[in-house]
């Protein structure tokens, strides 16, 4: 398994080769890329998309640094246009990201639901999938927690539907604890055998009174009042290492992506914890598969020297930052 980090959380405030820079600071060398960290689109829509963006120059800007783009993320909502569109509207839009994933030299495209009936989407996603499998890379879909891909077993009945060996999911335990769900073992169990990428984030049930240095989301599923709360990866509900043992056992090899979800002049505090806590895991889980002390994976044991010293809370990151 390889360690990145996502490029939404500063993608409002820092361009891609400052984001690139830090990262490499920190001992990462690979990046998930969202549409807002490249340049170019003339409105909205083609903001969130690939087919107007200067991609050539964000893999000159990448390159420059030795950073691997691990994932090419299609905006968060743009799926949702094949209501009014058509599925041939998703389709397109699917393959401009896996056209800028390959430019970029990226195995994946990560795209959501968007509250689309799962017929719907998949209609729009099995011509995209082929298109990707040509192209040596893998759509995968993330699973959220409102919509139809909240629910493991929707999320696995969605894979099925597309019906296609270039057709995965995404799993994010923190997003299935958003949705009412145990993420580990129980949706791991019933999504394993599809998932082609892993983000990991922190999460907890939202208690400022007990927790003050946690920060405030959206409310659970199916609560009028019960909201979600973000920490760090070792504060949060899920248990990091046994899914990342659980990972190594089944014999996922692919990235496991850092996504703290926090404002983003907290981020160097969260990224002080998240990167070497599960750094350091990665580079265990290698080495006991391969006693030669190469990695595989540069991040970890450079994180774990620059965050010396850093806090081991989100309480305390949160006062830091």
């Amino acid at each position: 398994m390889r360690l990145a980090v996502s490029g939404q959380l500063l993608m409002r405030t820092h361009p891609l080769a400052e984001i690139a820079d830090l990262l490499r600071s920190l001992g990462v060398d690979a990046i998930e890329l969202w549409p807002a960290n490249i340049p170019g689109g003339d409105d909205a829509e083609q903001q969130q998309r690939y087919e107007r963006k200067e991609v050539a120059a964000a893999r000159r800007v990448l390159d420059e640094r030795g950073m691997a783009v691990a994932c090419v993320t299609l905006g968060f909502g743009l799926l949702g246009r094949c209501r009014e569109a058509g599925p041939g509207y998703g389709t397109d839009a699917l393959k401009g990201a896996v056209d800028a994933a390959a430019a970029l030299g990226a195995p994946l495209v990560n795209c959501y639901l968007a509250g689309l009936p799962p017929a719907l989407f998949a209609e729009a996603a099995r011509p995209a999938a082929e298109y990707a499998g040509a192209a040596g890379v893998t759509i995968v879909l993330e699973n959220e927690a409102h919509d139809d891909s909240g629910p493991a077993a929707s999320v696995k009945a969605i894979v099925e539907a597309v019906g296609s060996p270039f057709f995965g999911t995404q799993y994010d335990p923190c997003n299935y604890y958003h949705a009412n769900e145990e993420p580990y073992p129980a949706a791991y169990e019933t999504v394993k055998e599809h998932v082609r990428y892993v983000h990991l984030k922190g999460g907890c049930r939202w208690d400022p009174a007990a927790r003050p240095g946690d920060h405030k989301g959206g409310l659970m599923r199916g609560s009028e009042d019960a909201f979600i709360g973000y920490t760090s990866v070792p504060d949060g509900v899920a248990n990091a290492d046994g899914i990342l043992r659980r990972l190594d056992r089944d014999g996922y090899a692919g990235y496991v992506t850092l996504e703290p979800h926090v404002p983003a002049e907290h981020a160097l505090a969260y990224y002080a914890i998240d990167i070497p806590y599960v750094g350091d895991r990665l580079r265990e889980l290698d080495q006991g598969r391969n006693p030669d002390p190469g990695l595989g994976h540069d991040g970890a044991a450079a994180a774990t020297t620059t965050a010396a010293g850093a806090p081991t809370t989100a309480a305390a990151a949160a006062g830091r930052s």
